[in-house]
Formats: structure tokens, sequence, C-alpha cells
């Protein structure tokens, strides 16, 4: 029988007030724990913060009722968050009107300029106050003006969050709604390395910083292949979640990528230009620029022999961003099939576990070992197409069926353990088993 916060759990999650009303009523013992971590919750969840992120003013007044305190926040080893960092302005007031209490990083992220100079003026240390993931309230500035408000009360430009160890200027990259590249607050962070903040060849190249750019070309040649990965980013908290550039600007993305990305065009020829054939080569496969490919290996046949291992392993990064076209110029232009990437897996590895059918066709092609072993998550690329089919990050993009057909018909070994498979996957093994 299910646990009762696992009950509680799930109808928040599927968004039904009647359920958590039932969850409630029939498990009375939740009052005592109802302020807890969620079991299988993000980054220590309560049931209230869930009911907040899913915008249900009938699901927090249940959950009020049965004793939950508004201002719990999450239990975070990083930094907790509370209700009103996922609130958006619609049902700000009716927090507000339930007891949730204003914090400097709500105040900071919603604009609301006024209420956070009457803390400041109240409580001057509330801009080193540590919040979700050790952010502090400039991680949250959402205007130039809070910027600016927080930095002339002595707000550190360069403070590093707790949970990804990130200025706030790199928090600022990403975007805001969805992925539209025109919804950021890239113009606070261009106001922030005015006023002195770190950058690096990734941040210049997301604000089209020429100058920028320039200058830790000039400084630093080889900052031309910097990459969001640890290798440039090493965490220094092993518990640490690694660069926030994995969220604002996407794992093992380069500078040219990002450029091209923020549609500064400019930045990206510079950056081309400024790069050797073994740095534009993988730049043009990941960008389906065929007729680059052609020509760059057309002067040089054998270049991708030229290629570090770090390069190498950029055909199973574009497996894991589920890019097929880069994977199929980087094994035709010479990358080895049996490169190692995150969790030591290949791109077959990952072709599984995404469910791409095409992608794993592409592979095959280049007699991958079907065998192999990641490092993490110990399993074969059959092992990962399997587990994928349950847990996959994009199920109704997905064919694990016709993935693990491709790669049971290529010769990989029929799995014993079935235990996380979709009926779908399971039909196709037993087919191939009874040999039809």
């Amino acid at each position: 029988m299910p646990e009762p916060l696992d009950v509680l759990h799930k109808a928040i999650h599927e968004n039904d007030a009647g359920a958590v009303r039932a969850a409630l009523r029939d498990h009375p013992d939740l009052k005592s724990t109802i302020d807890a971590a969620l079991p299988h919750g993000p980054f220590g969840q309560t049931a209230m913060l869930a009911a907040v992120h899913k915008r249900n003013l009938e699901i927090v007044d249940l959950l009020l009722g049965a004793g939950a305190d508004i201002n719990v926040g999450s239990h975070w080893w990083a930094g907790s968050f509370t209700v009103l960092d996922d609130a958006d302005e619609a049902i700000l007031p009716a927090l507000l009107d339930r007891g949730a209490a204003m914090t400097p990083h709500a105040a900071a992220r919603l604009g609301l300029i006024d209420r956070l100079r009457t803390m400041i003026a109240s409580d001057p240390s509330v801009v080193h106050k540590r919040g979700g993931d050790g952010q502090l309230p400039l991680h949250f500035a959402s205007t130039i003006e809070i910027a600016d408000l927080l930095l002339r009360h002595g707000a550190e430009i360069d403070a590093i969050d707790v949970d990804h160890e990130s200025t706030a200027a790199q928090w600022m990259l990403g975007t805001v709604v969805g992925d539209d590249p025109s919804s950021t607050r890239h113009h606070v962070a261009r106001f922030l390395v005015a006023r002195g903040c770190r950058t690096d060849i990734l941040m210049a190249s997301a604000l089209g910083n020429a100058e920028r750019v320039r200058t830790h070309l000039a400084d630093d040649p080889a900052s031309i292949r910097t990459s969001v990965s640890e290798r440039w980013f090493p965490k220094r908290d092993p518990r640490a979640g690694g660069t926030i550039y994995t969220w604002t600007l996407g794992a093992n993305k380069t500078a040219h990528l990002v450029a091209r990305k923020f549609g500064h065009d400019d930045i990206f020829a510079m950056l081309m230009a400024a790069s050797s054939p073994e740095v534009r080569l993988p730049v043009a496969c990941e960008l389906g620029d065929e007729a680059l490919v052609r020509s760059l290996l057309n002067a040089t046949p054998h270049l991708a022999d030229a290629l570090t291992d770090e390069e190498w392993r950029r055909v199973v990064d574009a497996a894991q961003d589920g890019n097929v076209n880069a994977v199929r110029l980087m094994l035709d232009a010479g990358w080895p099939v049996d490169a190692r990437g995150r969790h030591g897996a290949t791109a077959l590895h990952w072709a599984g576990f995404h469910g791409n059918t095409a992608m794993t066709r592409e592979i095959l092609k280049h007699r991958p070992p079907l065998e192999a072993r990641s490092v993490e998550h110990d399993g074969t690329p059959l092992d990962w197409a399997v587990y994928g089919s349950r847990y996959g990050w994009n199920p109704k993009a997905s064919d694990h069926a016709g993935t693990v057909e491709a790669l049971l018909d290529a010769g990989a070994r029929a799995p014993s353990d079935t235990e996380h498979a979709t009926d779908a996957v399971r039909a196709v093994i037993r087919r191939y088993n009874r040999g039809g």
C-alpha cells in the first residue's frame, strides 16, 4: 500500500483537488508530516510548494486547512526555496493574503523595487541573504534598477550561489519564457558587465559583446575551445549541481553555438575565423552545415584524427542532445563510434535511452560495440533503451520499441531483466526471443 505522502504527492502532481481532499481525509496522520519533503519531489519540495507550482489555490487552501505552514521552504541542502520563488504576479496577491512572507529574493525576481528598498532600509544585511540554491537577491534581479539598488547597498557582484557555484550574471543568460531567445535578462547581465563583473567567452558570446570576446581570445587563445562542461567549470563542492550554464546555455555548448543560439552572427563569424580546422569541424557538424564539413574534410581528409579526446566525446554529447544530423556527420567524418561521454556512455547508449530509432540506425552503420557497458548506471545500450522506455525524457517523441528492435536485429543480446520496460518493448523482446 502506498505511503500517505506518496498518495498526497500523486494527487497534487495530477492537480486533483478532490484526490487531495480524499488523501487528507483518509490519512489523518498526514497532518504531522504535511511540511515534510515529498518522497519523490524535486529539491526537497513540500506539498505546499508543489501546489503553488501547479497554481492551484484550492489545493493550497486544503493544505492550509490540514495545518501546512505556507512559509516552510523546501528541504534542500543548498538553500531553501519558498512559495514566492515560484509564484507569478497572478497568484502572488492570493499567497500574500494567505500569509506568505515576502523575501528579498522574491521582491527582486518580481520587480517589486519599493518592497525591496523597504526591506533594505529595515535590514541592510538582506542583500547578503541566501535563498533557494543558495542564491543571493542579486541572482534574482529582474531589472537594471533592482540590480543597481542591490549593488549600491553592498551586494557582491561576483558572489556565487551554493548549488551551481555561479554568479548572478551567469544565471541571467538563459531564457525566461520557454526557449524564446528574446526572452532573457541579458539587459541586466550587460549592466553587470558594465559594472565590472567577471566574464568568460561564453558570457561574452551570449551577450553579443565583441570587445569582450576579442579580449578573452587575446588573453587566452585556448578559450576558443571553452564548453559548458566540468572541464571548463569544475565543481568546488562535489554535491553541487554544476555550472548554471548547463541550464541557461545548454550542456556541452561552445561559444560558437551560444552566439548562434542568440542570433549574434557577427560573433559567430569572429569565433569561426579564430578557430583552427579541428575546432571548426565539430561546430559545423553540430550545426548540420554539410557544405562546411565537406570543405574542411576536402582540405584535410583525416581531420578527425587531429581531434582531442574532449572533441571526440562531442559525438556522445550530440547523441545526448538528440542531434541526429550531428551524430551522422561526425561518424561519417571519422569520429570513433565507441567514444565515451557523460556517465561513461557511448552515443549508442544515449540513442537507446532516448528511443531515437533514426539515430540508432545511423550509429549501427558504423558497427558500434553492442555490449559496451556504461561506467555509471551500468548497462549496455539495449539496457538503456529498456530503461528509457519507462523513464525517458521525452516519451511523446520516442520510439523505444523500434529502437530495441533495431538493436536486437543488429545482434545485441536480449536482456533477461525487463522490469523497467514498457509493454510495447516487452512485446518486441518476447517476439525476438521466440524467433519471430
